[in-house]
């Protein structure tokens, strides 16, 4: 074996355990979970939900139970039941006030985030993957010479 296919094998093995690395060390963050409350594990509701259904008797105690789902899972908030009518006025009066063209601007670019949570990873190793690509095609150049 020649001096210049012994660096080629080295470093080929070195692009091969980088990438291995780096997907393995991407998979243990993908795995980010929140808690929720389900019966029948298709359906799942917050804490704040379960005690207005225990309060307005929809549900006993212990009819939920607490669970870990992952981050992109919809999750139902508590409702808007209003105790009385006072505060639904005032609420009204409020709500054209807190809309403004600064505040939608600022949550658009968290709503594409929540969209495509894995396209940083997949960005990066399609950038991996251009490199390899890159140093393969200058190697099988130098073979040709």
């Amino acid at each position: 074996m020649s001096k210049h296919h012994k660096y080629r094998a080295v470093f080929v093995l070195f692009i091969g355990l980088f990438i291995l690395f780096t997907l393995m060390a991407t998979a243990g963050t993908a795995q980010e979970t929140k808690t929720a409350y389900t019966r029948d594990d298709i359906n799942f509701i917050s804490k704040e939900r379960v005690d207005e259904n225990i309060r307005y008797e929809y549900a006993k105690p212990g009819d939920y139970r607490e669970v870990q789902v992952p981050l992109d899972t919809i999750v139902v908030g508590a409702s808007a039941i209003l105790q009385n009518i006072s505060t639904s006025k005032e609420k009204e009066e409020t709500a054209p006030e807190e809309k403004s063209p600064s505040s939608s601007n600022q949550t658009a670019p968290s709503a594409s985030e929540d969209k495509y949570p894995y396209a940083p990873l997949f960005i990066g190793l399609l950038a991996i993957g251009g490199l390899v690509f890159f140093v393969a095609s200058v190697f099988s150049r130098r073979d040709r010479q």
